[in-house]
């Protein structure tokens, strides 16, 4: 089965404009609180300044978390769609398979899930599913404020 690998998580490559962009913030902030608040702007602490080690090890902390995240996402996509896959009749799968191979996007988890969808009928029955559950929230959250008294219905 074809895909595209996702890149494994990185640090940021960390440039000098990057560098010299994270240092100018306290002035732009400074700036743009000048022009938010123009009689006041004496009277505003000014912003603390940059320490640059400290952005720079936030901003990779965040893009290793960011690709995590995406990585864990796309692999759950995939482990759903595989799983309907080879739940469905051999027909099914049959057809899949050559929709899959004809399919000229990219090869990403949401792609193969949507022809594993068309071929299956799961999107309907899942969609059936969010939609029961969306309306057993919207009960629940009625009922809570018919409970509490916040939510007035007229009569019928």
């Amino acid at each position: 089965m074809r895909f595209q690998r996702l890149a494994r998580p990185a640090p940021v490559e960390w440039t000098a404009r990057k560098a010299a962009a994270a240092a100018a913030r306290p002035a732009r902030q400074a700036a743009k609180d000048a022009r938010a608040y123009p009689l006041l702007a004496d009277q505003l602490a000014p912003p603390p300044p940059v320490d640059l080690a400290v952005e720079r090890a936030h901003r990779d902390a965040s893009a290793v978390a960011l690709m995590r995240e995406l990585r864990a996402s796309a692999a759950r996509v995939w482990r759903e769609a595989r799983r309907d896959y080879f739940a469905a009749t051999p027909a099914q799968r049959a057809a899949i398979a050559e929709a899959w191979r004809a399919w000229r996007g990219p090869a990403a988890a949401l792609y193969f899930r949507y022809v594993v969808d068309l071929h299956t009928g799961v999107q309907s029955a899942r969609e059936e599913r969010r939609r029961f559950e969306n309306e057993q929230r919207r009960r629940a959250t009625r009922q809570r404020l018919e409970a509490q008294g916040r939510l007035e219905l007229p009569d019928a």
